[in-house]
């Protein structure tokens, strides 16, 4: 990866701070989704993207490890990815479902 080489950052190191900073992303979204103070669509959009990043983040870590960490960091990157598919899948029906109101048949 170019930016690491050039910033002489470590993949492992960027990942984790890359990863967390997603993480806090997910949490704060959580909490916003559960008082109130984000829709439905908005709350599917941060997760669908922070699960994606939060992926990505967990393969640059796994670079560091070897044996059963790494198997189970990649293990927990698939199962973020996969969050991220849903979170898609349900934003885009959630979208949808607001413009078939507006077609006029």
């Amino acid at each position: 990866m170019a930016l690491p080489a050039v910033l002489g950052v470590p993949d492992s190191t960027l990942g984790i701070l890359l990863g967390l900073a997603w993480l806090v992303v997910l949490v704060f979204a959580v909490y916003q989704y559960a008082s109130g103070n984000r829709s439905q669509q908005q709350f599917y959009m941060v997760a669908c993207m922070g699960s994606f990043w939060l992926a990505y983040s967990l393969l640059q870590v796994s670079t560091a490890l070897s044996g059963t960490a790494e198997i189970g960091v990649v293990g927990f990157a698939a199962g973020a990815f996969l969050v991220g598919v849903v979170a898609g899948l349900r934003w885009r029906d959630s979208r949808s479902s607001d413009t078939d109101d507006d077609v006029v048949v």
